[in-house]
């Protein structure tokens, strides 16, 4: 018996012949081979039974009975990968979704891949239209499954979202398990972006819903995904287990915290900082300090959001809730009159099929700037940084959402440039991940600087600014953004 084991799901209407065409191209490779034994699980599905003694088990059935197969015959392999096609994914992820549900997530930790392929994440728009009555229906359980924004299954990815590819830890309720998503670049049956679905890793092969995992030759792109994902499962390393508590440094906030906030604005800059570029340019920073309602003359506001891109509410004294409140049409007493920011932000949301769903780390949505635009502020950008730890009331931020979402912003800012006329120049960021995230301001500040001199280098016309309600990081930042201007002045 060999030390790992790939365990391939088929698709609705299917079986487990589907494989054989990948499966006879795999054995040919040494490195595949010689690692990994190949499992096939198999359930009923076919559009139609007329057996009156028979019924077509639903996905939650299909879910137990892949747990059963993972548990009973990879039961000596230390490494599993799950390989799926079509509903065989959303099989797949009901299965490690039910698995948390029962408090069973260090059982999966052996499981060191799910790699999906033309998995309806979103749905498919070809059996909307069967549901509609616009192409024949077929009576299988299983194809209710597959309607767009179908509950059950909404349900089950927010569940492995937080609990499996967000988890920061082993636990009862989590386990970090690496999911790819790829998608056929001709499917009609499940469009790519409904592949995508909310995973961060994602891809595109040649083919459509079926040609897509049928490799023409041991050099089709087919081959070399499976071989890549399956090598990277032997390297992932085993999720560790949470430190016992007493290990773990308690962070309180210090007695003078309050001493420490800014109650009034104050600014600092121009510090010119040389980012490059053609004709060696140099890029004016400016430091705000103080409460963020009170920024003015900057014409995009960076606010940091959760990975569900839900705002603070009103009175919460986070920058979340700060610009969500000032963006708000209020009457004389502060009522609340037009949620400006969070109506924006949720249409948004919806328009995009993400409402009450996490989105990728590093998305970066736009929404008017409502009250604040008399204060010559033009857009605000809610940036998904934060994931919610699943159960708790904590947030992890993976170090790697900080570039995406800053380059995010430049796209953004530039696609609006030119689709709505507006003419953007200057962007002000908070600092990623140091408030509720846990991270500090150096590590913070260090991992906007690199994309940010990238993105200057690139097109010089902005202007940026950081903008902190603490006295302490005001101070911090400007000693920074000093020490990185004399550090290109020495090197020049």
């Amino acid at each position: 018996m060999r030390q790992a084991a790939v365990v391939f799901v088929h698709g609705l209407y299917s079986s487990p012949t589907t494989w054989t065409p990948l499966q006879r191209e795999l054995s040919a490779i040494p490195a595949v081979s010689d690692e990994y034994d190949f499992l096939f699980f198999e359930y009923a599905t076919r559009p139609v039974t007329w057996n009156p003694l028979r019924r077509m088990p639903d996905l939650d059935t299909v879910a137990e009975s892949l747990r059963g197969f993972v548990g009973d015959l990879t039961a000596g392999y230390e490494r599993v990968a799950l390989v799926t096609h079509s509903q065989g994914g959303l099989v797949a992820q009901r299965y490690l979704s039910r698995m948390l549900l029962a408090g069973r997530g260090r059982d999966l930790a052996k499981i060191r891949r799910l790699v999906m392929f033309a998995c309806p994440n979103n749905g498919s728009d070809l059996f909307l239209l069967a549901r509609r009555g616009l192409i024949p229906m077929t009576r299988n359980s299983q194809e209710r499954e597959l309607k767009p924004l179908q509950t059950s299954v909404l349900e089950t990815q927010r569940r492995v979202i937080d609990g499996i590819v967000r988890a920061p830890e082993l636990a009862a309720g989590s386990c970090p398990i690496p999911i790819v998503a790829y998608a056929g670049e001709s499917d009609n049956v499940v469009v790519p972006s409904s592949a995508a679905g909310f995973f961060p890793e994602t891809g595109v092969l040649p083919g459509d819903h079926f040609s897509v995992i049928k490799p023409s030759g041991p050099d089709s792109r087919i081959v070399h995904a499976v071989r890549k994902e399956l090598a990277r499962a032997l390297a992932e390393p085993f999720p560790a287990e949470p430190q016992p508590e007493a290990d773990i440094p308690h962070r309180r906030r210090p007695a003078h915290f309050a001493a420490d906030v800014l109650t009034e604005r104050e600014m600092a800059g121009p510090i010119t900082v040389p980012t490059g570029g053609p004709g060696g340019h140099a890029t004016p920073f400016f430091l705000h300090g103080g409460p963020v309602e009170q920024l003015r003359n900057v014409d995009i506001v960076v606010s940091s959001e959760n990975t569900y891109l839900q705002l603070s509410q009103f009175f919460k004294p986070s920058t979340s809730g700060s610009l969500r409140r000032a963006a708000a049409e209020k009457s004389g007493g502060g009522q609340i009159l037009e949620d400006v920011a969070g109506d924006h932000l949720a249409a948004w949301l919806r328009s995009h099929g993400s409402y009450g769903l996490p989105v990728p780390d590093g998305t970066v949505a736009p929404t008017p700037a409502g009250a604040l635009s008399r204060r010559n502020v033009r857009r605000i950008y809610h940036a998904a940084i934060a994931a919610p730890v699943s159960g708790t009331n904590n947030y992890r931020v993976d170090p790697q959402s900080i570039p995406r979402a800053v380059h995010n912003t430049f796209d953004l800012a530039r696609q609006e440039r030119v689709e709505q006329g507006l003419a953007l120049s200057s962007i002000c960021f908070p600092l990623f991940g140091a408030g509720r995230g846990g991270m500090s301001v150096s590590e913070s500040f260090e991992l906007i600087w690199e994309p940010l001199m990238s993105e200057l280098a690139e097109d010089p016309s902005w202007s940026i600014h950081f903008t902190n309600r603490r006295r302490t990081i005001f101070d911090l930042l400007c000693e920074r953004l000093q020490a990185k201007k004399s550090a290109h002045d020495q090197a020049g």
